[in-house]
């Protein structure tokens, strides 16, 4: 998929050593040919994109091969979108379309990336209160410092999301891919961020009160986990 050629290269730390599969990210929009299409990029756990696909709507609402060539890159794959609502009448459509009785397989194993960046939010809060105790408690005990404060920030929907990781509108040859490739962008930023926070437990106090290390915020993790469970009799 030449979309995918187009995403700029983003050098990232990920401090935390990461298991989970790919997941998906789905996009509805304009196709190369301004036809109604949906986008779908797999991200791995370091946030890169690592296979792209685009399929006219009309095709996998009245193709059974399609249909079921689309369920299979998403059947065991956490899965986001820019509009969550979007997914279930489409993803509905297209699980008809293939021939499967299986009600709204997919309810478990979709996560939001706004709901992401509160897992990092928490997970900084409930940190600089355990650091705080400690230097009561022990000696030579650092504050923590983030490269980003995000204490003030309050967000609304995806595109709050956007101006504050500062990713832009991302060129592509269709909107659609377009679409998709901005989504993958947020999530590399969401994966940067929570590797930060993530590595405060290298402090062993701060380890053995809230655990090891987890590969990616708590919501998209559990999506993670409940794909991997998922079988559709494709």
């Amino acid at each position: 998929m030449s979309d995918i050629d187009e995403l700029e290269a983003i050098d990232a730390e990920i401090g935390a050593a990461l298991a989970a599969p790919a997941s998906a990210v789905v996009v509805v929009g304009p196709g190369e040919q301004g036809q109604e299409s949906l986008a779908v990029w797999h991200v791995n756990p370091q946030g890169m994109p690592v296979g792209a696909w685009i399929y006219s709507l009309d095709l996998l609402f009245t193709s059974t091969e399609a249909a079921r060539r689309l369920l299979v890159l998403l059947e065991r794959r956490a899965i986001t979108a820019v509009v969550l609502n979007e997914l279930d009448d489409v993803l509905e459509r297209i699980t008809k379309a293939a021939g499967i009785e299986a009600e709204k397989w997919w309810t478990t194993q979709v996560f939001s990336p706004l709901e992401c960046f509160a897992d990092i939010v928490g997970r900084r809060d409930a940190y600089e209160k355990t650091v705080s105790v400690a230097k009561n408690e022990l000696k030579n005990v650092a504050d923590l410092a983030w490269s980003r404060d995000f204490d003030a920030e309050r967000l609304d929907d995806f595109a709050d999301l956007c101006a504050l990781s500062k990713v832009d509108v991302v060129a592509g040859k269709t909107l659609v891919g377009s679409g998709a490739l901005r989504v993958v962008q947020v999530l590399r930023w969401l994966v940067r961020h929570w590797s930060e926070t993530e590595g405060v437990k290298r402090r062993r106090y701060v380890r053995e009160i809230h655990g090891e290390a987890d590969p990616l915020p708590p919501s998209w993790l559990a999506a993670v986990k409940s794909g991997l469970t998922t079988r559709l009799p494709l």
